[in-house]
């Protein structure tokens, strides 16, 4: 349950989400090589697992565990960061959009991605000609509160 104006922390299943997410990414790859040379996938995997997805999942640990978050009456105001903390305030006048993303993996853990959208410029990367965009501001949480935190941003600011 997210509570207002006090400080509210990411889900702890976010853990299993990325550990699972990790070794996905790890395992397709390796199966892949592994049709060629059974040895040689279980050493791919073996060597991605311990020098790309343990430090991997151990930073993306870290980061949502000191990731918090305040919704207040008029705006959101995410903390986060590793090594230099951030923190950015959203106020809800500034709110374009707010979508609620799940995938496959994200549903089956029970979680959503909340993408908060403004007109900030920041959101837009140019680079060699191609166009990505950033939501302002990004949470991972349990489906409903996923669904409450869209419709108090959006009842806030309309």
């Amino acid at each position: 349950m997210i509570e207002l104006s006090k400080p509210n922390k990411i889900p702890g299943k976010i853990k299993w989400y990325i550990l699972t997410y990790i070794l996905l990414l790890l395992l397709i790859p390796s199966l892949f090589f592994s049709v060629f040379s059974k040895s040689f996938g279980v050493s791919l995997f073996s060597f991605l697992a311990f020098f790309v997805g343990l430090p991997v999942f151990l930073y993306l640990s870290i980061y949502y565990s000191r990731l918090i978050f305040i919704v207040e009456n008029d705006k959101i105001t995410i903390n986060s960061g590793v090594i230099i903390r951030r923190s950015k305030s959203i106020p809800f006048d500034k709110v374009q959009n707010v979508e609620n993303v799940g995938g496959i993996l994200l549903r089956l853990f029970g979680l959503s991605r909340v993408n908060i959208w403004t007109s900030s410029p920041q959101q837009i990367k140019v680079n060699k000609k191609e166009t990505t965009y950033k939501p302002d501001g990004r949470l991972e949480l349990n489906s409903p509160d996923a669904e409450w935190l869209k419709s108090f941003i959006l009842s806030e600011h309309s």
